[in-house]
């Protein structure tokens, strides 16, 4: 009697969404299925609170963890790069971090969790001149620069949305003495309420920052930046916050993209063309019958991390899975220590208005970014322990914060 090898799964990213889908099939499959998780480094960073990192040296031992030590035991852990899929004969290659050997795997299931970065190339001189907070090495590299810059010297934010606004409101408070300003081709806070917004633009750590709305940048020089209308704006310090990109991998391996090379999922989180092949986070779009079009943040990652670890499960059980839903319930940020913002939304994202301010939303904020850490730590002990809130199924997903 022939015996069949159990599934093998693996999962291309170790963020929120790469995380808890582990776990999750870890925990509910057991012996059933061989997992692993590749990843190019070790760590598991919470980008949320980068903008805490470059601003002060003793934020960083809250922000980085072992990911292993968040990953159930029987998830096998592989540091590694993968540089093509290959959905026609089910293999991925890749090459591994410390050996640099290369090397090809063959898979039953796959789970695309790349995440995202930041997209230094989008404009001339950006990747030469600006820094950003996409990563711990990129972040540190801003803290370096920081701290050569005289403590009067001039930073400037290009971005509107919450990375630049809780960058800088972070460097507001404890640097006072900076030049601080935010550039962004929109507005400050352009999804939030007229109510929230009035808040933001009069807190205290944004009393002093300069902002210059719709200002598009065209080109980040050694000096500052130039403007779209050709205005050079001169600054010791440029950082990049505009807008997430993400990785190649899935344009390069062939699979079917959107305009800014996310992997195209539908309502079960598996590709069209292959359903093998599922997506999860900032690299994917859910492309549903409704239309979805979900904010790239961790509050959309982990619960698609879930569903794709259910889709799993119920193909593997030979059950027909469920539609992907999710309600948004919030929208949060800090504004430097001791202050934020939090924005209640409609399920499907669009603010109300109700806005919690100050010190309560500061309070709330650090709950809500424990929160997201924590939950990979429940799942690791009790599989399905992560629940969301699900919206209506009549209920109509529509485009949130990028």
């Amino acid at each position: 009697m022939t015996v069949s090898s159990p599934p093998r799964i693996l999962i291309i990213g170790g963020g929120y969404a790469g995380i808890l889908c582990a776990n999750r099939l870890a925990g509910k499959l057991g012996s059933r299925a061989r997992i692993t998780l590749i990843n190019p480094n070790e760590s598991f960073v919470e980008r949320i609170r980068l903008h805490e990192v470059a601003a002060r040296t003793d934020a960083e031992p809250a922000t980085r963890h072992s990911l292993r030590s968040l990953l159930k035991p029987s998830v096998e852990l592989r540091l590694a790069r993968v540089t093509l899929i290959r959905p026609d004969e089910h293999r991925v290659d890749g090459v591994d971090v410390e050996s640099n050997v290369s090397w090809t795997e063959r898979y039953d299931k796959l789970v695309y969790a790349v995440g995202s970065g930041v997209p230094v190339t989008s404009v001339p001189g950006a990747a030469e001149y600006a820094h950003n907070i996409s990563s711990l090495e990129a972040t540190h590299a801003l803290r370096s620069r920081l701290a050569e810059v005289s403590d009067d010297a001039s930073v400037l934010v290009v971005g509107g949305g919450p990375t630049a606004i809780e960058l800088v409101t972070e460097l507001a408070a404890l640097r006072p003495r900076l030049q601080l300003s935010i550039v962004t081709s929109s507005r400050v806070g352009p999804t939030l309420s007229v109510k929230a917004r009035t808040y933001l633009t009069q807190a205290r750590a944004m009393f002093d920052v300069k902002v210059l709305e719709h200002t598009p940048v065209a080109r980040v020089t050694p000096t500052g930046v130039r403007t779209a209308d050709g205005e050079d704006i001169a600054a010791d310090c440029v950082v990049w916050a505009a807008s997430f990109a993400v990785p190649t991998l899935a344009r390069d391996s062939g699979l079917e993209v959107d305009g800014s090379g996310r992997l195209i999922v539908d309502e079960y989180m598996q590709t069209p063309r292959d359903p093998d092949i599922l997506g999860a986070g900032d690299g994917s779009v859910v492309d549903g019958p409704s239309g979805e079009t979900l904010r790239m943040a961790c509050a959309t990652a982990i619960p698609q991390g879930a569903h794709a670890a259910a889709t799993i499960i119920a193909g593997l059980e030979g059950r027909s899975p469920e539609p992907f839903r999710l309600a948004y319930l919030v929208l949060a940020m800090s504004l430097g220590p001791g202050d934020g913002l939090v924005q209640r939304t409609r399920f499907d994202d669009i603010p109300s208005g109700t806005v919690l301010k100050g010190r309560p939303a500061a309070v709330f904020n650090e709950w809500n970014n424990k929160y997201a850490r924590s939950v990979l730590a429940w799942e690791r002990t009790r599989a399905g322990a992560y629940r969301w809130v699900k919206a209506p199924r009549s209920s109509r997903q529509v485009a949130g914060r990028a």
